[in-house]
């Protein structure tokens, strides 16, 4: 038997680092949108990285505190929590790449550069672990409690 406070809290503590780098973020952005030397896509690329490090840290956090209601079994849980970890690192490191580096990360064309290809494959992670974690709480979910 897994105990559940545990790992939730495991999860929320990654969550607040999360939240913590989103914050950071925040602070180079304002500095950006300030600074005439900086490019408008340079300060879009911290925005993009105080957004992910807010809405993924939020998320994060409702998942840790959803455990009770979810009641996911050993493996589940494992997935999700593990998974939003990955989402969370995966998507406020790729962002927080593209700001230092004026990177954009969509999809790379024959003009991209290699940081706006490492945002892209940075963000993969994931975009791949969000859909496990959904499966893992949607299956968890349909089972009685």
């Amino acid at each position: 038997m897994i105990d559940q406070q545990t790992q939730a809290r495991q999860l929320a503590f990654h969550a607040v680092v999360i939240l913590g780098l989103g914050m950071v973020a925040g602070y180079f952005w304002g500095n950006a949108i300030g600074d005439p030397a900086i490019s408008t896509s340079q300060a879009n690329a911290w925005r993009l990285a105080h957004i992910e490090g807010f809405a993924n840290g939020v998320l994060m956090l409702v998942v840790a505190l959803s455990y009770s209601l979810v009641q996911p079994n050993e493996k589940a849980e494992k997935l999700i929590r593990l998974g939003m970890i990955v989402v969370g690192y995966s998507n406020i490191l790729a962002s927080l790449y593209g700001g230092l580096f004026d990177a954009r990360g969509t999809m790379p064309t024959a003009d991209s550069s290699i940081h706006d290809i490492i945002v892209f494959f940075g963000f993969m992670p994931g975009v791949v672990a969000i859909f496990i974690v959904l499966g893992a709480m949607a299956s968890s979910l349909r089972k009685p409690a």
